[in-house]
């Protein structure tokens, strides 16, 4: 059984493959004979030239190399070889008629060869010869492979004093596989980091479920303001389109002051500035803009319920485009909070009504654009623009591209000189929609679009709450059930796994 120690070299005879290098016909066949005879694998060349080029494309033994040769002599193959990386350890044996031997076993000796064998040899002293340097090479191929071992493990061992724990990055399994000392050691070393980082990794995951839990919960109380106010506004006389250029335009001034502050305004590349375009016809414009309107004819508590549809929506592609993993927990988690989403407009679904009912229907575009902004966030968003610039400047565009509209259509909304209720709440709305933004910016970068879905049923709770507080608006009993039903279905969705290799901060310094 091979323990993977090394071992002095033995007299047993093991098969070996062997080049002979002689321009003349007899003297190869000859040596390809007694070769063969020993028990070895023989092939020929009839020149320097073509015993490089074998050699180059295929791994051999050893070689017997004829001296005295046209073109290209023994001398310059030997030369060439210990030039070359993958043929300098092949054991060479001069065989050569010269008058001057020694001389030009000296020198062949000088130029890397390790013995010599006179054309007129004898089997015995030929089997002596080549077996002792077959010995003498696997003795080496075996010390090479030993110290490769104890270099991959000292490289194991660098790895795991910067914190990297991950087994598979170690790449020690096949050292495991033998019984020496060298491969218990990387036993103990592959076991030790499989410890440490699957205890790591859980630790990180709950670390990461909770920061995403309370970004979630953050987003949808932030948020959940949204509807209500968009009510009030909208009983004061603001129009959708006057009220969506005020409000990106605040949030826009608000977060591109702090990147200016914090000197991180970027300069964008016509691919980068494409996205921001993207995102904001998406939530700049249309998001906006489904709000506003809706907000004016369906309660906040009932618009914030359809939202949560986007779960669903945000599931689908994702899984169908391959962003991220599809498994049966996040799915039932999804199933659970839809069931909760239901039994709730169950209680508001009145099929009498029939305008209203078009409202309602109207409003489902917005989980659909809420759905869309998540997946172009964790798709394609520029990850070294920093997020205070980034919604800064999808609102600047929004509010940009919504003004020359609203002046030509009339419908600019006239604020101020003096701060009035409506001025507040637009002031408020343009607060809201940044700290919003920059809370599912941060989400979905953090935890994956699937996971930023599950805000929709936080803005549910934090919808109605805000509906009862601020609007007086009403809430049947039977939602309290449906509540607790949507916070399990959004605890069973879990943030994304990141594919990223997780670095333990660990000192191994005296």
């Amino acid at each position: 059984m091979d323990d993977g120690t090394i071992h002095a070299a033995g007299t047993e005879t093991l098969p070996a493959r062997v080049l002979v290098v002689d321009d003349d016909a007899i003297n190869r066949k000859k040596l390809r004979i007694a070769v063969a005879n020993l028990g070895h694998d023989a092939e020929t060349a009839v020149d320097g030239r073509e015993a490089l080029e074998m050699l180059a494309g295929g791994k051999f033994d050893a070689v017997l190399l004829d001296i005295v040769m046209p073109e290209m002599d023994g001398f310059d193959v030997l030369d060439r070889m210990r030039a070359t990386p993958s043929m300098r350890d092949v054991p060479v044996i001069v065989v050569s008629a010269l008058d001057d031997e020694t001389e030009s076993v000296v020198r062949a000796i000088e130029l890397g060869a390790e013995d010599f064998l006179p054309k007129s040899f004898d089997l015995v002293i030929l089997k002596a010869r080549l077996e002792a340097s077959l010995s003498r090479k696997r003795f080496r191929d075996q010390e090479k492979e030993y110290f490769g071992r104890i270099e991959r493990l000292t490289e194991a061992a660098e790895k795991l004093e910067r914190g990297r724990f991950d087994p598979d990055s170690l790449a020690l399994d096949d050292l495991v596989r033998h019984s020496d000392p060298l491969g218990r050691l990387a036993a103990v070393f592959r076991g030790m980091a499989n410890e440490i980082y699957e205890r790591e990794l859980k630790l990180h995951r709950a670390v990461a479920t909770l920061q995403g839990g309370f970004l979630v919960l953050a987003v949808g109380l932030v948020w959940g303001l949204t509807p209500a106010l968009s009510r009030m506004a909208a009983g004061l006389g603001s129009n959708p389109l006057g009220l969506a250029v005020w409000v990106n335009g605040i949030a826009a001034l608000i977060c591109l002051g702090i990147a200016s502050y914090r000197r991180r305004l970027p300069r964008l590349s016509w691919n980068e500035l494409r996205f921001f375009v993207y995102w904001a016809i998406i939530a700049g414009i249309l998001q906006r803009m489904t709000t506003f309107i809706a907000a004016a004819h369906v309660e906040a508590a009932m618009l914030s319920l359809i939202v949560t549809l986007q779960g669903f929506i945000v599931f689908a592609i994702a899984a169908m485009t391959g962003m991220e993993r599809a498994n049966a927990k996040r799915l039932v988690g999804l199933l659970v909070g839809l069931g909760g989403v239901s039994l709730v407009l169950f209680t508001r679904f009145d099929i009498a009504a029939g305008a209203q009912n078009a409202w309602l229907f109207f409003a489902m575009l917005l989980p659909l654009l809420f759905a869309l902004e998540a997946l172009v966030l964790a798709g394609r968003r520029p990850v070294h623009v920093d997020i205070f610039a980034s919604v800064g400047l999808m609102m600047g565009l929004s509010a940009a591209f919504l003004a020359p509209v609203a002046w030509a259509t009339g419908s600019l909304l006239p604020l101020g000189p003096e701060i009035g209720r409506l001025e507040m709440l637009v002031l408020l709305m343009g607060l809201v929609g940044a700290a919003s933004l920059l809370l599912a910016f941060r989400l979905v970068a953090t935890a994956g679009a699937v996971f930023y879905s599950q805000s929709a049923y936080a803005m549910t709770i934090a919808g109605v709450v805000w509906g009862m507080l601020l609007l007086s608006e009403e809430l049947a009993p039977l939602a309290w059930l449906a509540f607790a039903i949507i916070v399990l279905g959004m605890y069973l969705v879990e943030p994304k796994r990141n594919d990223e290799e997780l670095v333990i901060k660990r000192s191994f310094a005296q």
